[in-house]
């Protein structure tokens, strides 16, 4: 059995996650105002909060202690070959792409009753094709990896403006949320509060997506639901009917593994996506480094995915000599070549979960407007799962990747 409270790549030496019944001597909770299960849940902070936390697992004082995991970066972007693609094949009639075209033939196809919250460490707000996209919720973002977000950004709602690219649910209300927040002693990353706080602001037939990756037992990546403050949180959001997409992560790890203790085999409700190979690849939906599991329920593209993107991905469109403006006076903004960058080759994960939200997005969306009542989570991936085809035979497993318009016309619309 792994020591979750020993020092590790990825763990916070100085952070100490705690369940327990009572608030322990110095701890603050997680979730502060929260109720249900997710009120157990403390913080211990400084150098000796390891060492505290085992004197109270002895004394039978709480029930589990964990370092708190440090953030990783996002999964990889560049999942080789890179094939460019100069359209939005994803996009289109399955078995080409997911059947998002499709979603304008019925009413609420263009996700305008939903909202979705990207957990993302960060995005370029002032990307010309994202300006009327999303908007920020809360946390403090980190600019890093800044063209990961704007890529997810871009998947989930880039709008039908007539240049550029055009996102799977064009009309949702998109909201980033980023999952840093300040402390006494600087910032906090807690994957589990961001989802909280983007629960607090949606109601049933949302969809939050989180996109983050935690360090596993031996440093491989595995999805944040390995923490079981973001497990609580996950459940807290599918309970109150939010639907929660999360991405399998890629490194080739059988979530299943006894040694991860459950982790993922806890079923919270979360909709986790796998990673196959597009409809371009020799071999499209076989699993592409994606991990993999019996909770990994459908698969989105792992490569190929035109999106709007920023440096280093600037394989489609990055135009330096070219400012562009927008937008008539008085709105006049100017535009320089970082603002401007596509990339043909989004992949891994982080595109799959991506391209499956908006798909959930609009769907949620058209059941709103055809039936009055959102789906359920269950229902959702459920019905993901019956409408897809799952990967061919002799590939290991990574859900099936779902047609869009069977969804639509065989489960929502009379």
């Amino acid at each position: 059995m792994y020591d979750l409270l020993a020092a590790g790549p990825g763990r916070d030496a100085e952070r100490v996650c705690i369940v327990a019944d009572v608030a322990p001597a110095g701890a603050s909770p997680r979730f502060p105002g929260q109720p249900g299960a997710l009120a157990h849940h403390w913080i211990l902070r400084g150098p000796d909060a390891p060492a505290r936390a085992r004197s109270l697992l002895a004394a039978h004082r709480a029930q589990s202690a964990w370092l708190a995991p440090m953030p990783a970066p996002p999964p990889s972007d560049d999942i080789p070959p890179e094939t460019p693609v100069f359209g939005q094949a994803w996009r289109e009639v399955f078995p080409a792409g997911v059947g998002i075209t499709a979603a304008a033939d019925f009413p609420g196809g263009g996700g305008e009753n939903v909202t979705i919250v990207d957990i993302e460490y960060a995005w370029d707000p002032t990307h010309e094709d994202l300006l009327r996209s999303a908007s920020d919720l809360g946390g403090v973002p980190d600019p890093t990896w800044a063209f990961h977000g704007t890529g997810v950004v871009g998947i989930l709602a880039a709008g039908d403006n007539g240049f550029g690219v055009i996102g799977a649910a064009p009309l949702a209300t998109v909201l980033v949320q980023a999952p840093f927040f300040e402390a006494d002693a600087g910032f906090d990353y807690d994957v589990a509060r961001a989802i909280v706080e983007a629960s607090a602001v949606l109601s049933a037939g949302d969809v939050i997506l989180v996109e983050q990756q935690f360090y596993g037992l031996d440093g491989e990546f595995v999805p944040a639901s390995f923490d079981a403050g973001v497990r609580e949180a996950i459940r807290a959001a599918s309970a109150a009917g939010i639907v929660v997409v999360e991405p399998a992560g890629n490194d080739d790890v059988n979530l299943d593994d006894p040694a991860y203790e459950g982790a993922f085999t806890d079923d919270t409700g979360v909709l986790r996506v796998g990673g196959g190979a597009s409809s371009f690849a020799a071999i499209p939906r076989a699993r592409v480094a994606s991990n993999y599991g019996s909770l990994v329920w459908v698969q989105g593209w792992a490569g190929d995915i035109v999106t709007t993107a920023g440096p280093p991905y600037t394989d489609l469109f990055y135009p330096r000599d070219d400012p562009r403006h927008i937008g008539p006076p008085p709105f006049v903004i100017a535009r320089t070549a970082k603002h401007q960058a596509y990339t043909a080759s989004f992949a891994g994960t982080s595109g799959a979960a991506a391209m499956i939200a908006g798909l959930v997005g609009v769907i949620e969306s058209v059941a709103i407007a055809t039936r009055g009542a959102p789906l359920t989570p269950l229902e959702v991936r459920s019905v993901l799962a019956e409408a897809g085809v799952a990967a061919p035979d002799g590939e290991v497993s990574v859900g099936a990747l779902p047609d869009l318009r069977r969804v639509l016309r065989s489960w929502l619309v009379p």
